[in-house]
C-alpha cells in the first residue's frame, strides 16, 4: 500500500558528507540512522497488514554497497541528472516509475528525529481521513508575522493591535520530514502533494532539519 521514496545524494554542498559522516556508532551516520528508523517502521506497519516497500535512491557508491548487503531495501541507482542542484521537479517525474504502491511517502535522511514512532502517526493520521489525497508533516505558526511588505498577515490590526496569540490566524510551515500522496498523484500534479494537502502538526523536536554544518553539529552533540 506504502512506497517508502528516500533520496540521499552523495555530494551536499553546505555540509560536505553529511549524509554519510560517521556519528558516534553510526558508521554511516545519518543515513544508517535513517535506514534502521524505516526498518522498524516497516515492521510495525507489517504487524497491522500495511503493505511497505522502501525505496533507496542514491548516486554515492558508499550507500549503494551498504544498501545491496539489506535484503529490506531497494536500491535505485540514482543517474548523475538527477542527482544535481535544482533536479527535484525531475526526480519527482521518476519516481512513480520505481514506486509500485497506491501511496508514496517521501522522506529525508536530515530528519533524524523524525523516527519510526513519528512516521506511524503521521501514515496512520492520513489514512484515518478521507478528504485530503496528500499531506505534509507540519509546524503551526501563531505568532505575530508580518510579510516583506510590512503588511502583517497574522491579524487585522485596525480590530484589535496586539492580540492574544491563541487568536491569532494559524500558519502551516513546511518540515520536510515527510510528505505523502496517492501515487496517481505524482503523475498527475507532477509533485509530492496535490493542490489541497494536509498539514500534519509534527511534535516538538522531530521536526529537527540538518542543513548546514552548524545544524550537523548541534545534532552530533546531542546524539545518543
Amino acid at each position: 500500500m506504502i512506497s517508502i521514496f528516500l533520496p540521499i545524494k552523495h555530494i551536499s554542498r553546505r555540509a560536505p558528507r553529511k549524509n554519510y559522516k560517521k556519528i558516534k556508532n553510526y558508521k554511516l551516520g545519518l543515513t544508517e540512522i535513517k535506514l534502521l528508523q524505516l526498518k522498524i517502521l516497516k515492521k510495525k506497519l507489517t504487524s497491522i497488514n500495511i503493505k511497505c516497500e522502501i525505496i533507496i535512491s542514491t548516486d554515492s557508491k558508499i550507500i549503494k554497497k551498504f544498501i545491496k548487503e539489506k535484503k529490506e531495501f531497494i536500491l535505485h541507482n540514482r543517474p548523475k541528472n538527477l542527482a544535481q542542484d535544482d533536479c527535484l521537479d525531475e526526480l519527482i517525474k521518476e519516481v512513480p516509475k520505481i514506486a509500485r504502491e497506491k501511496y508514496i511517502l517521501w522522506t529525508h535522511v536530515t530528519s533524524p528525529n523524525f523516527n519510526e514512532v513519528d512516521y506511524l502517526d503521521f501514515i496512520k493520521t492520513f489514512l484515518k481521513q478521507k478528504k485530503f489525497k496528500s499531506a505534509f508533516s507540519a509546524n503551526v505558526i501563531s505568532t505575530f508575522v508580518m510579510n516583506e511588505k510590512k503588511l502583517w498577515i497574522s491579524h487585522d490590526r485596525k480590530k484589535k493591535k496586539w492580540p492574544r496569540t491563541q487568536d491569532l490566524k494559524k500558519f502551516y510551515s513546511v518540515n520536510s520530514a515527510a510528505f505523502i500522496s496517492e501515487r496517481k498523484n505524482y503523475i498527475k500534479m507532477n509533485d509530492r502533494i496535490d493542490d489541497k494537502p494536509l498539514p500534519i502538526k509534527t511534535k516538538y523536536g522531530s521536526d529537527f532539519d540538518i542543513d548546514n554544518v552548524d545544524d550537523m553539529r548541534l545534532f552530533v552533540k546531542y546524539c545518543t
